[in-house]
């Protein structure tokens, strides 16, 4: 059951994907609703599996051709994971940091402004002019800590 949050996730990505000239299909529907309701950044392989329970005969390329559109389209990010590198997570509106629980999975966004003009003194440092930055942060959250204790 979808919250109101994912509800209005998907309406953004509908309207979005929509209005740049791509057909919102069942399919397509399955893949967003997987990907707005989720708390972690997923690969297109679980992507994939969690959809084949909604809609068996969905294909691996829709999965892939979905995840690719709404990255260009900046609904998602593409997020660097310690043991694979291709997950995907919901895009924020404006820039913004990603925090990962190495246990678990579970991801939050945080602001993190105060780093920008840090960021573009580095750059200029070495003679670049810094175009975007990435900044993910890994750690354990609330709950795999209090599991490690209680282990």
């Amino acid at each position: 059951m979808r919250n109101h949050k994912s509800k209005k996730i998907m309406q953004e990505w509908e309207d979005r994907l929509s209005d740049h000239g791509y057909r919102v299909t069942s399919p397509r529907r399955v893949i967003l609703d997987i990907l707005a309701e989720s708390c972690r950044p997923l690969t297109p392989l679980e992507v994939y599996d969690r959809a084949r329970e909604k809609s068996p005969k969905i294909g691996l390329v829709t999965i892939y051709r979905t995840i690719e559109k709404m990255e260009e389209l900046h609904l998602i990010d593409r997020v660097h994971d310690h043991s694979q590198c291709q997950t995907v997570f919901r895009a924020t509106h404006g820039h913004q940091h990603l925090l990962i629980c190495s246990d678990c999975g579970l991801s939050a966004y945080f602001d993190g402004l105060e780093m920008e003009d840090q960021f573009e003194g580095i750059g200029q440092s070495y003679g670049f002019q810094v175009t975007g930055h990435w900044l993910q942060l890994n750690g354990v959250c609330p709950d795999c800590q209090k599991q490690s204790r209680n282990a």
